[in-house]
């Protein structure tokens, strides 16, 4: 009888872990040094317990910037390979979307049998059905389609972006919170007889940066209100991820669900200039990147670099992982994860890293690629433990530049490699070049995007909702008025520099004027 009961007590086990419930939690440009277990000042004790009692992923890379990341995520795709190479703008600036004919995480997932559930921030496409989640695979979709809304208004460029399952939804309530709320309204009411794929993707702390007031004043104590709101988001977003991690341990899941926590790029620190004149809101930010170059935007560490943690009770737990792990990897690891087979058409770019996780092998990277376009070209190259980062101005028409870095002995590049190194940094060059680019998105316009981009109007609700497909169409400027947009773009986003250059020249005038005199 104690045999029989053992074997029913094993294959009961056996069988939950065979379909584990999944679930992803993404944050939006929380950087490397924004969680307290990598020395932040910002407390984050719920983020911090996933680090300690799960496997801390500390050589996980993200795309440099949302969109990108997000469709590597769930494609299993570079961004040449997917075409999502930078964010999407709302619906009235751009028609576009992540490729409908691309199979997505939630597809592969539903068909192996999963309810799928995404609560959060979708930005992969708006304007039509056919780029929407529940057409992709998930069953139920709750959030905002845009890229960055306020947390309580719920509003992006101008209207309301709240829905749930593509209709729009007025909802009261805290963002950060009310996703949450979803989230565990999932986990309690799960469908027993299925597995559950869970997609939690919040909007903190992507900006305009805001907090609820009794998050505001525990942090009192810093001098500028601009940290007071930064670090209440950020610890609002800890105490929200908590909640969701507690409810998936009081339905008795814990040990029946993968647990993968990352963000989905480094943090607003040191943005492009003209990308501040177009987005001004992303000045508010105060993230961190606690010393690494570069961040949102950049392909430097600083930009995708990212805190991440993988954990299932009893089966990877209490360690700490320098696998090189990419965003890319993350669909072909948990699809072998979860026992799901895929067909010979299922091409990844991302590596299938399962058996490394469980057995603790280190395989290095082989050229991972990661990267994305706006104002600049920035891509990174890995191969083994060498890090090739190239840079373009997309606007300009010139030569990319080259860094080589020994990414473990640099982690925070340093020293250029690629003289010392010449076989190494040519063969990575010649690979870095060659990809064929699909490009579902397009350069951006950067006139377009001052006039009509989501950074536009925050805060004041001028028109319908976005999901109700009330508006018109916002055709980008005629080419003689983006270029003089763009100048104005220049002179705003360069102001002190040219200041500083028209005072020289003014001096140099001076001064030898005085001389004629002489």
């Amino acid at each position: 009888m104690y045999y029989l009961l053992f074997f029913i007590f094993f294959s009961m086990n056996l069988m939950a872990t065979d379909k584990p419930n999944v679930v992803i939690i993404l944050t939006d440009d929380l950087g490397w040094g924004d969680v307290s277990y990598h020395g932040s000042h910002i407390p984050t004790p719920n983020i911090d317990r996933l680090a300690k009692e799960g496997m801390e992923l500390n050589r996980f890379y993200s795309n440099p910037v949302c969109s990108p990341t997000r469709a590597s995520l769930l494609t299993g795709l570079h961004i040449f390979n997917h075409g999502v190479v930078r964010p999407f703008m709302n619906p009235a600036a751009e028609q576009t979307g992540m490729p409908p004919e691309l199979k997505i995480m939630p597809q592969y997932f539903k068909e192996a049998g999963y309810q799928t559930a995404l609560s959060g921030k979708w930005h992969l496409g708006t304007a039509k059905e056919e780029f929407w989640p529940t057409n992709r695979g998930f069953e139920t979709s709750y959030g905002h389609m845009t890229g960055g809304i306020g947390y309580f208004d719920h509003t992006a460029a101008g209207r309301l972006d709240w829905h749930r399952n593509e209709s729009t939804l007025r909802e009261d309530g805290y963002s950060t919170e009310l996703i949450a709320n979803e989230a565990i309204n999932i986990i309690k009411n799960k469908d027993r007889s299925r597995p559950l794929f869970l997609y939690v993707a919040f909007n903190a702390p992507h900006t305009p940066i805001q907090a609820p007031p009794e998050n505001i004043e525990k942090f009192s104590y810093l001098e500028e209100e601009s940290d007071q709101v930064y670090a209440a988001n950020v610890n609002a977003l800890d105490n929200e991820i908590g909640r969701i991690v507690n409810a998936i341990e009081a339905e008795g899941l814990l040990e029946e669900t993968i647990i993968l926590f990352f963000s989905d790029n480094g943090p607003v620190f040191d943005i492009n200039p003209i990308v501040k004149v177009i987005a001004p809101n992303l000045i508010d930010a105060r993230g961190s990147t606690a010393g690494l170059s570069g961040s949102k935007s950049s392909a430097l560490e600083g930009g995708i670099r990212v805190p991440a943690v993988i954990w299932w009770k009893g089966i990877i737990e209490n360690e700490k992982s320098d696998q090189f792990f990419f965003v890319q990897d993350v669909l072909p690891t948990l699809l072998t994860a979860a026992n799901i087979k895929t067909s010979n058409s299922d091409k990844f770019d991302g590596e299938d890293k399962w058996s490394n996780l469980l057995t603790g092998k280190i395989i290095p990277p082989k050229n991972a690629f990661i990267g994305a376009r706006i104002i600049s070209d920035e891509r990174a190259l890995f191969n083994n433990q060498w890090k090739l980062y190239s840079v373009k101005p997309v606007l300009v028409p010139v030569s990319a530049s080259y860094q080589l870095f020994n990414i473990i002995e640099d982690p925070f590049e340093k020293n250029n490699l690629a003289e010392e190194e010449p076989e190494i940094f040519n063969a990575m060059k010649k690979t870095i070049t060659s990809y064929i680019e699909r490009d579902a998105v397009g350069n951006i316009n950067p006139a377009h995007a001052y006039l009509h981009g989501d950074d536009r109007q925050g805060g004041v609700e001028l028109g319908s909702p976005w999901m109700d497909g009330d508006y018109e169409l916002n055709n980008p400027p005629s080419v003689i008025s983006s270029f003089f947009i763009f100048l104005w773009i220049l002179i705003q986003a360069f102001k002190y520099q040219l200041a500083t250059v028209f005072l020289f020249i003014v001096l140099i005038f001076y001064a030898f004027k005085k001389l004629r005199q002489r």
